[in-house]
């Protein structure tokens, strides 16, 4: 299934997922914290996505005489998509965002550096440089 036709299945079948703070719809779960903001909180998208494996796995006791799928496998299986690819891209997200950071730091450090080569290149001049620099700005 794309993620095109999953998340119409799941808005119009009005899929819901179990949390620690209720129920909750396809929209909300990208408001909740891929990791939880404290060791003691449990709402995050792990603990949502164990809770929509363990509905599933409920269902889909192994059998291998009964193989079709009912409406309710794949609700479930669904659900757990849902879940899993909400969680793939706020990771995703997540590592862009490092690597802004982390190119943002090295650019500002670039920069420092290279102002303090240019003080420096400023300070070797000789006076009567200076002068004629300071001279040519006020032109």
């Amino acid at each position: 299934m794309t993620a095109a036709n999953l998340f119409e299945y799941a808005t119009r079948s009005k899929l819901r997922f179990q949390s620690t703070r209720g129920e909750l719809t396809v929209e909300q779960l990208w408001e909740v914290p891929l990791h939880p903001k404290d060791a003691r909180d449990e709402f995050h998208l792990d603990a949502v996505a164990k809770a929509a494996n363990k509905a599933w796995k409920e269902i889909s006791e192994e059998s291998f005489v009964k193989t079709e799928k009912t409406s309710e496998h794949v609700r479930r299986e669904a659900a757990l998509d849902v879940v899993k690819y909400v969680i793939d891209t706020k990771r995703a997200e997540e590592e862009v965002a490092k690597m802004r950071a982390a190119r943002r730091i090295e650019k500002e450090q670039l920069l420092a550096l290279l102002a303090e080569k240019q003080k420096g290149q400023l300070s070797e001049l000789s006076e009567k440089e200076l002068q004629r620099r300071i001279k040519a700005l006020d032109e």
